[in-house]
C-alpha cells in the first residue's frame, strides 16, 4: 500500500488535477507546502509540484520522487484506472492532447498573474482569447461525439473529466481576478459541454470539499 505527499503551493493551479486524482482515488496522501524560494533546491529541478510516493511494507525501497505536474498526472492516471481504454495507445495519447489542451490555458494565466507590465499582459491576454477559442472548440466537439452526457470518453469519470474539472475550478478560484474574460470564455452559453463535465463532477460525494468552496 502507497502513501503520497504531494509538494505544492496552497492553491487551486499546477497540481489541482493531481489533487483530484488523489482524492478520488482513495489514496493516503497529504499536501506539503514548502517555504519558498528557501526550499527551491531542495526540489529535483527546483520547482513544484514534486510527488513523492512510499511504501507502507516492509521493503527497503526508496521513495519515488517524480516531478512534472503532467508526469505526475499521467502515472497516476494509469496507476489507479482513470485512463478509458488504457491499452489503447492512440486512446490514451488523444487523452493526454486533451488534458495539454486544459494547462496551456492554465499556464497562460499563470502568466498574465505574473506579467512583468500592462503591454506584456495585454499580449497575454489576446493570446489567451485566441488559445481558449481554439481549445473549447474542440472540446465541445469531443464531449457532443460523446453523447454530451457530462464525460469526454464513455459513461464513467476519467482523467480528462477529472482535469477539466480542475481546470475550470482553478480558473475560477484563482484566475478570474487576472483573467476575467475567463468568465465569458468558459460562460455555460459557451461551453455547455464542459460546464457540464464540471457539474458532474461537482456532484461527486468525494469532491463535498469543493462545493462548499
Amino acid at each position: 500500500m502507497s502513501s503520497y505527499t504531494l509538494r505544492y503551493f496552497p492553491i487551486a493551479a499546477r497540481a489541482e488535477t493531481t489533487k483530484v486524482l488523489l482524492t478520488l482515488s482513495g489514496a493516503d496522501w497529504k499536501l506539503e507546502s514548502p517555504a519558498w524560494p528557501q526550499e527551491k533546491d531542495a526540489q529535483p529541478v527546483g520547482k513544484v509540484p514534486v510527488l513523492i510516493e512510499s511504501s507502507s511494507s516492509a521493503s527497503s525501497d526508496e521513495p519515488f520522487v517524480l516531478g512534472e505536474s503532467l508526469a505526475i498526472e499521467q502515472y497516476l492516471a494509469a496507476k489507479h484506472g482513470f485512463y478509458f481504454k488504457p491499452d489503447d495507445l492512440k486512446a490514451v495519447a488523444r487523452q493526454n492532447e486533451l488534458r495539454s489542451h486544459i494547462k496551456d490555458i492554465n499556464d497562460l494565466c499563470g502568466q498574465i498573474k505574473f506579467a512583468a507590465n500592462e503591454e506584456a499582459k495585454d499580449a497575454l491576454q489576446n493570446k489567451l482569447k485566441s488559445v481558449a477559442g481554439y481549445v473549447t472548440r474542440m472540446h465541445e466537439k469531443v464531449l457532443k461525439e460523446n453523447g454530451s452526457n457530462g464525460h469526454y470518453f464513455g459513461s464513467e469519470t476519467t482523467y480528462v473529466d477529472i482535469a477539466a474539472f480542475a481546470g475550470v475550478y482553478s480558473m475560477r478560484s484563482t484566475f478570474y481576478s487576472v483573467a476575467p474574460e475567463l468568465l465569458e470564455l468558459f460562460s455555460e452559453e459557451n461551453t455547455p459541454g464542459i460546464n457540464k463535465v464540471y457539474k458532474k463532477m461537482l456532484a461527486n460525494p468525494s469532491l463535498a470539499s469543493y462545493s462548499a468552496e
